[in-house]
């Protein structure tokens, strides 16, 4: 009866021996499940993760394409040497001659007109520093241009050359220019001496206009749309310099009109051809001058 008891042990211990590998089985299933798991979410969270960049890529270009294009930054003074750079744009323009004259330049006259007081003349002999030119430049606004030309002498005289608005913005050929500026009567009247081809004016200039005719006034002008350059305009103002003078009146002086045409002869010839029209009033012009014996008088006509 005492062999019971023992049987019964042995069989329990044979059941528990026999379930171990059945429960090692389903272990190994399941860590094999959760590792597919595991991989197939790895799978999908990668591919989510690769398409919402995608899709933040695209939109940041769309945006951007979008987006007005950003202004260049302007270039520092001392890295540049265009205008653009400064506000308004500047410029300086030196000059300077050497004289050799046979004759005393101080009597130089035309014979025949009045004297001008101008600019008339050869100038001084020997070397002189001659007229230096300060210009400032710039659009006021996107219908106005703005231009300031200062000279100043090698006697240390500064005077305002040229001090003018011009419109940008009139259609069909049109543009008005008002304050002081050269006159555009001729060719060369209204192109600054630093520019000339020769150190000095043809005569012409100096005997009529004492130089160059400078306008306190308005301007206007129209250039024709056709092949062949024409320009047409008008002018008038104070009239105040030689060989008029400002009147005591509110009235205008000085009306002047021009009309200009001018080809291209290949690439780097071309001709031009005006004309011109000036009237201006007087009263009391005086100018110094010596009678038949040689006595200092002044003079005057209106």
């Amino acid at each position: 009866m005492q062999a019971g008891p023992r049987a019964l042990t042995i069989s329990a211990l044979l059941v528990l021996v026999t379930g171990v590998p059945a429960h090692a089985d389903d272990a190994a299933a399941l860590k094999a499940e959760l590792d597919a798991v595991k991989t197939e979410y790895a799978a999908r969270l990668k591919s989510l993760e690769e398409r919402i960049a995608q899709l933040e890529s695209q939109a940041a270009t769309t945006a951007a394409a979008n987006q007005p294009a950003a202004e260049a930054p302007a270039p520092a003074s001392g890295s540049s040497n265009s205008l653009a750079a400064f506000n308004p744009a500047m410029s300086v323009i030196l000059s300077g001659t050497y004289t050799n004259l046979d004759q005393d330049p101080s009597t130089f006259h035309i014979a025949g007109f009045v004297p001008t007081g101008g600019e008339a003349g050869p100038g001084q002999r020997g070397f002189s520093l001659g007229e230096s030119e300060l210009t400032l430049t710039a659009n006021v606004d996107p219908y106005f241009y703005g231009n300031l030309t200062a000279a100043i002498t090698g006697e240390d005289q500064i005077s305002v050359e040229e001090a003018f608005f011009r419109t940008t913005a009139l259609r069909n050929g049109f543009t008005l220019k008002g304050g002081r500026f050269f006159s555009a009567l001729g060719y060369l009247n209204e192109v600054h001496a630093h520019a000339w081809d020769f150190v000095d004016q043809p005569l012409v200039y100096q005997a009529f206009l004492g130089g160059q005719y400078a306008q306190n006034g308005l301007q206007a002008k129209w250039v024709a749309p056709t092949d062949l350059f024409l320009e047409f305009g008008l002018e008038s103002g104070s009239g105040e310099r030689f060989p008029g003078t400002r009147r005591s009146a509110n009235g205008l002086n000085g009306f002047a009109a021009f009309a200009h045409a001018g080809y291209d002869i290949g690439d780097s010839a071309s001709w031009r051809a005006g004309l011109s029209y000036l009237r201006q009033n007087a009263e009391d012009r005086r100018f110094d001058a010596t009678d038949s014996f040689d006595t200092p008088i002044v003079d005057s006509f209106s």
